[in-house]
């Protein structure tokens, strides 16, 4: 069987992984890691929809909103003030 990797799709779990929005060692890393390497086909059925509930909505958000909120809680909540230029 070959393996079919979407290349935007590897790419974006990558740039997931590497700005931590998916817990490093986690079921979900794990599950989204092998998708990047071998695609979707070499899920099984409890894998995929592991991927299906919880990587996938991470991925389906822009990553620089993600990373934005990521910080406001390892700030403890505090969100600084806009600043217009």
């Amino acid at each position: 069987m070959t393996k079919t990797v979407d290349p935007e799709l590897n790419a974006l779990i990558h740039e997931v992984m590497d700005a931590r929005l998916i817990k490093p060692g986690s079921p979900e890393h794990v599950v989204a890691a092998r998708v990047a390497q071998e695609g979707l086909g070499a899920l099984g059925s409890d894998e995929r929809d592991l991927f299906e509930t919880k990587v996938l909505p991470i991925l389906a958000k822009p990553i620089r909103e993600q990373l934005a909120i990521a910080s406001i809680v390892q700030r403890g909540g505090y969100v600084p003030r806009k600043i217009d230029f």
